[in-house]
């Protein structure tokens, strides 16, 4: 049985596997539709419990976000954030603005290509995650 990355968006829900999976390049649904999340997310809000890391090639874009670490104090709000198509090229980000972070966040770094997820590390709709992806590129709220 493959388990779907179910993404809320909303600001209240976890979605920090599901979002991290999507960022991969994997594909997601939205919670309160089922629709395809597709290439381009723009207007959503979500709701972290560690970091997020944007991965070069995937092709992904966040637009017009914000992501919200409650147990941090941390906002992060875009702008843009665009992993672009080729994986040999840093994700670009622009009009990105961190409140309560650390220094460095958002910045691009080399690093080794992640691991695939394991079906049982997904996220699920009531699950709390605690799993973190430390080998990728572009870190937002460490």
């Amino acid at each position: 049985m493959r388990t779907q990355n179910i993404l809320w968006g909303d600001g209240r829900h976890d979605d920090t596997a599901a979002l991290n999976a999507w960022l991969r390049g994997e594909d997601a649904v939205w919670a309160d539709s089922g629709r395809s999340v597709g290439p381009a997310i723009a207007g959503r809000s979500f709701r972290l419990s560690s970091a997020i890391y944007v991965i070069g090639g995937t092709g992904r874009s966040l637009q017009e976000f914000r992501l919200l670490f409650p147990e941090r104090g941390e906002v992060v709000t875009g702008g843009t954030v665009r992993a672009g198509n080729d994986p040999d090229q840093p994700p670009v980000s622009t009009g990105v603005d961190i409140v309560g972070g650390d220094s460095g966040e958002g910045v691009p770094f080399d690093a080794p290509d992640p691991a695939p997820i394991q079906a049982e590390n997904k996220a699920s709709v009531c699950q709390r995650c605690t799993r973190t992806a430390e080998d990728a590129p572009m870190p937002m709220g460490q």
